[in-house]
């Protein structure tokens, strides 16, 4: 690939606004041409980290706009504080598969006992 084809490149991400794609760009060509990886899965690694930075992105602005006074994951979540809690079914719960059944989940509770936390 020339230098004037990889700024073709870059000009057309950039107006696409794909910013990761375009910083990624010439690793990835160089990574594709020693691996010799076909087009299709040059192509899925490229688009995979742009979406995977958009995303990321996302979740960023997101929490940043839901002003929470504290961003806490489930990592943090003291389970030995609250020691009726099967941590087992709260890990499973976080995988979210109860999204795919269309089913609901209540989280009741009395007050302070990290309800909030674990939602």
């Amino acid at each position: 690939m020339n230098a004037a084809q990889l700024e073709r490149l870059n000009e057309h991400l950039g107006r696409l606004r794909l910013i990761k794609s375009r910083e990624r760009l010439e690793a990835l060509l160089q990574e594709a041409s020693a691996k010799e990886l076909s087009y299709a899965d040059f192509l899925d690694q490229l688009l995979g980290e742009e979406v995977a930075s958009k995303t990321a992105k996302n979740v960023t602005m997101r929490t940043s706009l839901a002003r929470f006074p504290f961003v806490k994951g489930l990592d943090q979540f003291d389970f030995t504080y609250q020691p009726s809690l099967d941590k087992k079914q709260v890990q499973t719960l976080a995988s979210c598969h109860f999204i795919e059944h269309g089913e609901n989940v209540v989280i009741l509770g009395p007050p302070g006992v990290g309800k909030s936390h674990l939602a």
